[in-house]
């Protein structure tokens, strides 16, 4: 701990950071790191142990208690740490203008430096790679929920869901609740590829239940009601929709899009929420 915080001081001390993200299941190790940091830059805890959280807000230091179990993780907490800090973060809490110095205690020791402008980009493109998806189709289907989640419909705010996957599993654990307004159309007026089709995509996104988009962005249903497994059951605050959306990204191997009447935006990953934003 002691070579850590010369390091850190170091990278302080030449760096021009506007913010500290500690990641710990130690409060000990946590409340060291947060004295050797200057009173003018903020530090904020991450971390899995909620009595963790507790003993940093009694200390007087900022903490966000995350949903994966740090330790868990391991070593591949260093290819998650992306993952995790704009999970606790928030898009809307981080300015393209920040430098984050953050520094890993647990479960191994080390320091990484984020520039949040490359943030979404980089964890989009890393999620579009374990699904076999274009980057393209990810950030236009993104894009789109973006627009509904902005500015609603009719001014007044709505929610929608997207799939992306392999349509016979998508399928396979969704149910018609309606007649599919795509059947009989061209895939060049299904692709969210091209731009000037997002409007008519918004305008069947406003149908109950979820579209479904193919790998390479084609859009094949609308109007699908997501079938929950018995054994995924809804946490704490969570809305039908985000269960549906967590739900069928894990049942079906896929990505899933939410998109809340509050304007917030959330993407599903088998299983695990990847990226979250409150447009508001």
């Amino acid at each position: 701990m002691v070579a850590l915080n010369s390091l850190i001081s170091g990278f302080i001390a030449e760096g021009d950071f506007t913010q500290v993200i500690c990641l710990s299941n130690n409060s000990i190790k946590a409340k060291k790191l947060a004295e050797i940091i200057p009173n003018k830059l903020p530090i904020t805890v991450l971390t899995s142990h909620i009595r963790v959280a507790e003993h940093c807000h009694e200390a007087g230091i900022k903490s966000t208690l995350l949903e994966d179990n740090l330790v868990a993780h391991d070593l591949g907490v260093l290819s998650s740490v992306h993952d995790f800090v704009v999970q606790a973060m928030g898009e809307g809490g981080l300015s393209k203008d920040d430098r984050l110095l953050v520094v890993l205690l647990e479960p191994v020791e080390g320091v990484i430096i984020i520039e949040p402008g490359q943030l979404v980009l980089n964890r989009l493109a890393a999620v579009a790679n374990e699904h076999g998806v274009e980057l393209e189709v990810l950030t236009k289907i993104t894009e789109l929920a973006r627009r509904l989640g902005s500015r609603g419909r009719e001014n007044r705010p709505v929610g929608a869901l997207f799939a992306i996957g392999s349509i016979q599993r998508l399928r396979g654990n969704t149910t018609a609740i309606v007649l599919n307004p795509f059947k009989g159309h061209s895939e060049a007026k299904r692709t969210v590829l091209n731009s000037d089709n997002l409007e008519s995509l918004a305008e069947f996104a406003w149908l109950d239940g979820a579209i479904l988009f193919n790998n390479k962005g084609i859009a094949s249903d609308a109007g699908r009601y997501v079938q929950v497994g018995d054994n995924i059951h809804a946490k704490s605050g969570e809305g039908g929709r985000h269960l549906a959306a967590r739900a069928i990204s894990q049942q079906a191997d896929a990505i899933a899009i939410c998109v809340s009447s509050n304007g917030t935006i959330s993407l599903y990953s088998k299983g695990k929420l990847r990226y979250s934003i409150n447009l508001n």
